[in-house]
């Protein structure tokens, strides 16, 4: 596993994502292999972060603006290739909303902790269109 960070410069307009005791706020995504149909595990995985503050840009313009511009190996995906999600503090408690397929892995759900500075967090794990990725759409075609 290898972690990556990105961060948004003033350029991009993004609000700073710093919250109360130094937790983070921000999105994520899951670069990994996969099947058609589920992450492939062995292969290992990275984590590429944003950190902005959770309603000031969404996955797909910060994909657009960061990733893609950042990373040549982004340029040709569009933002929901890869399972994502977002980290948000309200009231001094973080919430993780991420795609469903990334709980299979605690290490990774570790690894998002750890970079958002979070020590506890809720989960809400999303089986539907929201967070939906490369190999949801396969299975959930009809949705």
């Amino acid at each position: 596993m290898r972690k990556e960070s990105g961060k948004f410069g003033e350029e991009y307009g993004v609000i700073s994502a710093e919250k109360h005791d130094g937790m983070k706020e921000g999105m994520f995504w899951l670069i990994c292999n996969m099947s058609e149909t589920a992450i492939n595990w062995s292969e290992g995985w990275e984590l590429f972060t944003i950190f902005a503050k959770s309603d000031s840009i969404s996955h797909k313009d910060a994909w657009r603006l960061a990733a893609q511009k950042e990373n040549e190996q982004f340029r040709h995906l569009d933002y929901d290739f890869y399972p994502r999600g977002r980290v948000v503090v309200r009231n001094c408690r973080a919430t993780v909303y991420l795609n469903k397929n990334i709980l299979e892995d605690d290490g990774v759900l570790e690894a998002i902790m750890e970079a958002f500075c979070i020590k506890e967090c809720k989960t809400h794990a999303e089986g539907g269109k929201h967070y939906r990725c490369y190999i949801d759409k396969g299975v959930n075609a009809h949705e």
